[in-house]
């Protein structure tokens, strides 16, 4: 037996039990125990540290760590972790072309990447690196047709392209949104991996092309398995805003005012961003009152706007409200 194969059969029999690690870690991350989720990932790196996986589902949780509580000064852990992955990959790749695996974590991490870098207003830089995952996935269903989770990071691109106009500046990519749906629902239906992915994605999609049901449908389906993730619960206030349910948005924005301050109690990005959504749905509702004092409560923070995370945004926002309800 040649050394290839015996090392085909040694991943063959301990991949299984990676999986079980990563299953596990991820349901720990959308449960938003983000420390014992570190903990395993580190686990799963230190059993194979020439392996890409471990870093990059480390890296994932880094990152929803970041959008859950504002905390800027963790992005250089996380792009630390990506450069990681793409160099093992890299690595991987200059010894064998056709290693499924690495085309699969190369792509996935980039695209994770391009995600992060749009979060942080650098859309440009976002946007060239997103030229770059696409070939990657796609040679890893090639090569490796079991390796269907390929196909959220497709589905994902595909939907960026038919939408680019919103974040590109007036710049148009060739991309189909029918053809996105048919692929990331698929994944968000019949389970796999990055299911919770592919149901968030879903829900997210759904809400910008005005589906609000449907986006529901996705995040009371999370919400079912991942009862207390604040993510999803910030998602379910901005569809019930966009679909003009106002008191609904107002009832889950008190649930999460006393939510968010207990889990990250010095950060502002979600209170502030929870505070105007909550705002804009008492306005919209005519109880001026309660939307002046959230509104204030947003730009009275001005002073932090170079510090937090979409702040800047929110006061502007908050402002231009305030004037409306004035005038």
């Amino acid at each position: 037996m040649n050394a290839s194969v015996l090392l085909g059969l040694v991943l063959s029999l301990t991949r299984p039990t990676m999986n079980q690690d990563i299953i596990k870690a991820r349901d720990l991350c959308y449960h938003q125990q983000f420390d014992s989720a570190l903990a395993l990932t580190s686990a799963v790196i230190a059993r194979d540290p020439s392996d890409p996986m471990g870093y990059y589902w480390r890296a994932d949780v880094f990152q929803l760590l970041i959008f859950d509580s504002g905390r800027t000064a963790l992005a250089d852990s996380f792009y630390a972790l990506a450069d990681r992955v793409v160099a093992l990959c890299q690595r991987r790749l200059a010894k064998d072309p056709r290693d499924a695996q690495a085309h699969f974590y190369y792509g996935m991490m980039q695209l994770n990447r391009s995600s992060f870098l749009g979060w942080q207003h650098r859309t440009l830089t976002a946007l060239r690196v997103l030229f770059d995952i696409s070939p990657h996935l796609k040679a890893a269903l090639a090569i490796d047709s079991s390796l269907t989770d390929a196909k959220f990071g497709l589905g994902m691109i595909e939907y960026f392209k038919a939408t680019s106009a919103r974040y590109t500046l007036g710049i148009r990519l060739f991309g189909s949104r029918p053809k996105a749906y048919a692929t990331v629902r698929p994944l968000a239906d019949n389970g796999g991996l990055l299911q919770p992915s592919a149901q968030v994605m879903l829900a997210y999609m759904l809400k910008a092309d005005g589906e609000y049901d449907a986006a529901l449908d996705y995040c009371r389906r999370l919400l079912t398995v991942y009862p207390g993730n604040r993510c999803i619960w910030r998602m379910t206030r901005d569809i019930e805003y966009e679909a003009g349910h106002y008191a609904a948005a107002v009832r889950i924005g008190a649930e999460l005012d006393t939510v968010l301050p207990s889990a990250f109690p010095r950060e502002k990005y979600c209170i502030a961003e929870n505070w105007m959504v909550t705002g804009k749905a008492y306005a919209r509702l005519g109880n001026k009152e309660e939307a002046r004092e959230r509104l204030d409560r947003v730009i009275a923070w001005e002073r932090y706007q170079d510090d937090v995370p979409w702040l800047a945004h929110y006061v502007r926002e908050a402002k231009q409200w305030r004037a409306k309800l004035d005038s």
